[in-house]
């Protein structure tokens, strides 16, 4: 079994950590020339991580054991860190994220992983479909309205044909507040 790491540095980070030191401190030993670190953005996409993806397409074989810092080496988003994951288990490398256990991610803490993600990708599939889209949920804060827009109209004219606030409300099941209101909001005058 070989063993690689691979670290993804930003601006902020170049000089942060002596990996060398980092993988030795989690208990494993790494030879340099399998220390691959990349200097790319948190948000960059996956296609412009281009050792990364060399490192799990053209060089890690299965049973390999690639060490993580993050989970954010893997991708910028979900997708891509699912699709990352999904790639090295496919093929059978073993993968450890130092930042979540200092161990091999197998049995059913793998599944918990894999199951957690995924859930995060189909999430964030979602958010990103109502961001196209342009649809959002409008919801109203307070309480829901107590009378439709029917009942509504039909008091408008009951009210105006004479009949007065306490009797509406009591024919509607309301308060006198909410006759009174719904009179209001519409601007008509109200006899007391």
């Amino acid at each position: 079994m070989r063993i690689y790491a691979y670290f993804r540095i930003d601006k902020l980070t170049v000089k942060k950590y002596n990996y060398v030191d980092l993988i030795n401190y989690h208990g494993y030993t790494v030879p340099r020339d399998r220390i691959v670190i990349e200097e790319v953005e948190i948000d960059a996409a996956l296609e412009l991580r281009y050792k990364l993806m060399n490192l799990i397409n053209y060089t890690l074989k299965s049973g390999d054991l690639l060490l993580v810092e993050g989970i954010d080496s893997l991708g910028s988003s979900f997708k891509e860190i699912i699709y990352c994951i999904n790639a090295l288990f496919k093929n059978e490398i073993k993968l450890v994220c130092l930042e979540f256990s200092k161990f091999e991610l197998n049995g059913d803490v793998k599944k918990i992983f894999y199951h957690i993600f995924k859930l995060c990708s189909v999430f964030e599939g979602k958010v990103e479909l109502v961001k196209k889209t342009g649809i959002k949920k409008i919801s109203k804060a307070g309480r829901p309205e107590v009378l439709n827009s029917n009942q509504k109209e039909e008091i408008l004219k009951k009210y105006k044909k004479g009949k007065s606030i306490n009797s509406l409300a009591k024919e509607y099941f309301v308060t006198r507040t909410v006759i009174q209101r719904l009179l209001s909001n519409l601007s008509i005058e109200i006899d007391f």
